[in-house]
């Protein structure tokens, strides 16, 4: 019954085919009517997608249901030695399913393509193919060529937070739970602060797990849901920014 699939990563397991069209084919086993795509966002992956099945499950009534997966392996990409990437990155992977009319209230998205030379994976694209040389000189995997501002999502996170609330109409008060990138703590907690929030009305997992890209939007919510932080009915905004730049903001009932 599964109509779409959309798998939400910058780790995929090919260049192509999409892994989205491989979880199709391993969950439904053969030739459906079903949408396959994958979204790469960086670490926003997830929230954008999310974004973009709501949009689509809306317009399209032949879908009853779209699966939407973060999914991320970045540990795959970290080079021998790089002590940055092992002690952040690790693997992870969550799933939604939605139909149309399950409560998602809006989103919001936001980009600046100029700040693309921070942090990636920039080997093994058409503009900069693997080869000998490059592999010998460490030009591959995951590369940090530029520092990120580190206050950079403490500015961000809010304002999308406030953007979405303009847009949907409604408070911060009214908002029960706050899900945001799950790169560090200390900065989820500062943005709690800065929205007059609870830290009870936040959820962290990189403690349990390290950094999970793209998956770390969605294994929060499973987690604040299994611990009986978010009850159904209760309004969840997430906000996810990666390197790119890339921000998504999703809001919805449970």
């Amino acid at each position: 019954e599964i109509g779409l699939f959309i798998v939400a990563s910058d780790t995929p397991e090919y260049i192509s085919p999409a892994t989205s069209m491989l979880l199709q084919g391993r969950i439904q086993g053969g030739q459906r009517y079903a949408g396959t795509f994958d979204v790469n966002a960086s670490c926003s992956s997830f929230v954008a997608a999310l974004h973009t099945a709501q949009a689509i499950v809306k317009a399209d009534r032949a879908i009853r249901y779209a699966c939407v997966v973060g999914l991320y392996n970045m540990p795959a990409y970290v080079r021998p030695g790089d002590v940055f990437g092992y002690s952040i990155f690790a693997d992870g992977a969550a799933a939604f399913i939605i139909e149309d009319g399950d409560g998602y209230l809006g989103g919001q998205l936001l980009s600046d393509g100029t700040q693309y030379d921070y942090v990636g994976v920039y080997s093994g694209g058409t503009r900069r193919p693997v080869t000998p040389e490059r592999l010998a000189s460490g030009q591959y995997g995951l590369e940090l060529l530029k520092r990120l501002p580190g206050d950079r999502n403490v500015k961000l996170w809010p304002d999308m937070v406030d953007t979405l609330l303009t847009k949907i109409g409604g408070s911060r008060d009214q908002i029960d739970h706050y899900l945001f990138t799950q790169i560090n703590q200390s900065v989820i907690h500062e943005v709690m602060g800065i929205l007059g929030q609870p830290l009870s009305k936040t959820t962290t997992v990189m403690d349990r797990y390290g950094y999970t890209g793209s998956a770390c939007i969605p294994m929060a919510f499973h987690t604040a849901v299994t611990e009986g932080r978010v009850k159904r009915g209760d309004t969840v905004m997430a906000v996810a920014s990666g390197a790119g730049l890339a921000v998504a903001a999703g809001c919805w009932r449970y």
